[in-house]
């Protein structure tokens, strides 16, 4: 068996009451008569998921995606199609689902876990790492009542991984929390991808779908609009995000017969990466350390004045550590006009051997807010013919002192 999940023209059908009267009527007309609306959450969605992948799913608000991660998780059912997860699934959906407000931070824990399928004793042999991952100390007896969101999600993803699931299906939960827990949420995300274990990340950042993610899900309106490399499906959904932000803001100013919706883009935007040589028009992604290298962002920005932007390139090694990061703003440099290409120049590449994500983002002007980012269509590859070791070619000479008699030295 070489996928770990399979989905077969699942369909999710909802009944919207105007009035929970109106469901009674029904009842009692023994379904002669219809008092309800239908809408369908997903309708025929069928993929595959490889063991030991990353799947990740997009989509806007209410296209159908936390549906489907709930159908996968076994909290709800389908109302047509097939799904198999071949092995242990461990899911976390939304913060506190599964929890007592009155029960401690202990008792919630142990019955998790047995909600999974745990044992109480398995559980108790458990809680010391559970615990210690959580980081929750002393709160861990205090009811579930007296926790902020971000001390639930500790919890709720503590006992998630410490299960040791095949299959770990996560929906959108890291926007709370503090920075330090998110890193090592991820950095155990990454862990368990190490160990060959299956894993379905719902997130409305693009970013971290395109780091985490093998493959990519676009759900749209309850079908599926992409299913693909995730970079692709991504950059993708990204334009379909920017052309929605500019029907809406033809319709808000009154102009939207006017003329074409490049003319009508409203916010600054990257239209194309390149990475080649110096000199040369010619993409290439294959280098030395040592080579000199260009990366050439094509940037879109209707209105200069309103929004002032900031160009920052960056380098990520193939386990997601951000090896070097170059900004316009650190810099002093301005981007000006309404479009352009901000060529970063290195004259000498230091990076040693490896594979590595170029990615372009493009920021305001505090350097806080990212309007657009997007990856370029290769990695890079460096590859290094010397005996050197580590992560950068450091420039660096030796100086040999050798000790004479009586305590002199040259």
């Amino acid at each position: 068996m070489n996928h770990a999940i399979e989905v077969r023209g699942l369909s999710k059908k909802y009944k919207s009451y105007p009035t929970p009267g109106h469901r009674i009527l029904e009842a009692l007309y023994l379904g002669r008569r219809a008092f309800h609306r239908e809408h369908w959450a997903l309708r025929d969605v069928g993929f595959d998921v490889p063991k030991g992948s990353a799947l990740g799913i997009i989509g806007a608000n209410g296209a159908g995606k936390s549906t489907l991660m709930k159908i996968l998780s076994g909290t709800t059912f389908q109302t047509s199609g097939t799904f198999a997860c071949h092995g242990r699934v461990s899911s976390m959906l939304e913060l506190g689902a599964g929890f007592h407000a009155e029960f401690s931070g202990r008792e919630n824990l142990i019955m998790n876990g047995i909600m999974m399928g745990y044992s109480r004793r398995e559980m108790l042999k458990k809680f010391d790492e559970i615990w210690e991952f959580s980081e929750l100390g002393g709160f861990i007896e205090e009811p579930l009542r007296t926790y902020s969101s971000g001390m639930a999600m500790r919890l709720g993803f503590s006992v998630a991984v410490a299960v040791d699931p095949e299959i770990l299906i996560i929906d959108e939960i890291f926007a709370v929390g503090d920075m330090h827990f998110q890193k090592k949420c991820i950095d155990k995300i990454y862990e368990f991808r190490e160990r060959g274990k299956t894993i379905l990340f719902c997130s409305h950042s693009l970013y971290d779908i395109r780091q985490l993610c093998d493959q990519a899900l676009w759900v749209r309106d309850g079908q599926i609009a992409r299913y693909g490399e995730a970079t692709l499906v991504t950059n993708e959904y990204a334009a379909f995000e920017r052309s929605l932000d500019v029907d809406a803001q033809a319709v808000i100013e009154g102009d939207l017969p006017a003329a074409p919706r490049d003319a009508r883009e409203q916010h600054p935007r990257i239209t194309d990466v390149r990475v080649h040589r110096p000199g040369s028009e010619e993409e290439c992604y294959e280098y030395s350390p040592g080579d000199a290298i260009d990366v050439a962002v094509s940037y879109e920005n209707p209105d200069p004045s309103r929004y002032p932007i900031h160009i920052g390139i960056g380098f990520l090694r193939s386990d997601q550590t951000l090896c070097v990061a170059n900004s316009t703003q650190f810099d002093g440099v301005a981007v000006p006009g309404e479009s352009g290409t901000a060529v970063l120049h290195v004259p000498r590449l230091q990076l040693l051997s490896g594979t590595f994500v170029v990615f372009c983002v493009i920021l305001d002007g505090p350097g806080i807010h990212r309007y657009d980012n997007r990856m370029a269509k290769q990695d890079l590859v460096v590859l290094s013919r010397e005996r050197n070791l580590g992560l950068f070619a450091q420039d660096h000479r030796w100086k040999i002192e050798v000790a004479r008699e009586g305590g002199s030295s040259s």
